[in-house]
């Protein structure tokens, strides 16, 4: 039983559970030098909001390896492509080095098949072999949209039409459970606790019939 509950929970949480129309995409870009290396790590997240339309997030931190020590950003070009074709561009100067930067809130619209591509240029402020210095990398992350909004709904309609078939196990499983332990261990119940199983099981009924009915609306 305590399976069925934790499936009920995924069953109306599903789009954060499976994670339909989240995608997040990430990688490293580095420098290598004698002592190590240093560069940035990108992360895009793409969410869908509606029909085919997404909301852009991405976020960029320094990193480094070895004995290289990376003290941050000190200025950014980051450009966003749909398709190849320039949809939204930034250029930022940062007074000290940043430990992080993040463009957020960004929203366009993909159908499947089409492509995102985020790339640029970035200044790092640095150390190595003791030695301060500044240096630049580039970067560029692309995604292709793997499903449109027909997938989408397919997968909707799948989920929604378990919901449910997966209340009936309610019902199907504490009356086998019933059927196996009543002989195997001996076990007698009165009349009373008979009415009272009837009962439960047909309020389990009436809630199989109400969700059924909810999920189709």
């Amino acid at each position: 039983m305590l399976i069925l509950i934790s499936v009920t929970s995924i069953a109306f949480d599903f789009r954060n559970v499976f994670a339909i129309g989240v995608y997040n995409i990430e990688d490293d870009y580095f420098n290598s030098y004698s002592d190590g290396t240093a560069g940035i790590n990108l992360l895009l997240s793409l969410d869908r909001a509606d029909n085919d339309r997404y909301t852009i997030n991405s976020f960029i931190e320094p990193i480094s390896t070895g004995d290289v020590v990376n003290y941050g950003l000190l200025s950014i070009i980051i450009l966003y492509l749909s398709n190849n074709e320039l949809v939204f561009d930034r250029s930022v100067q940062f007074g000290t080095p940043r430990s992080s930067y993040s463009v957020d809130g960004i929203s366009l619209e993909f159908f499947k098949g089409d492509n995102l591509t985020c790339n640029g240029m970035i200044e790092m402020s640095l150390e190595t072999g003791g030695i301060p210095k500044n240096d630049s990398i580039n970067f560029q992350l692309t995604f292709i949209v793997p499903l449109d909004t027909g997938d989408y709904m397919n997968y909707e309609l799948a989920i929604y039409a378990f919901v449910p078939l997966h209340f009936l196990l309610y019902i199907i499983v504490p009356v086998i459970l019933f059927w196996i332990f009543k002989p195997l261990f001996g076990i007698k119940f009165s009349e009373e606790d008979i009415k009272r199983d009837e009962k439960f099981l047909n309020h389990l009924d009436r809630l199989v019939i109400e969700n059924s009915k909810d999920s189709k609306n």
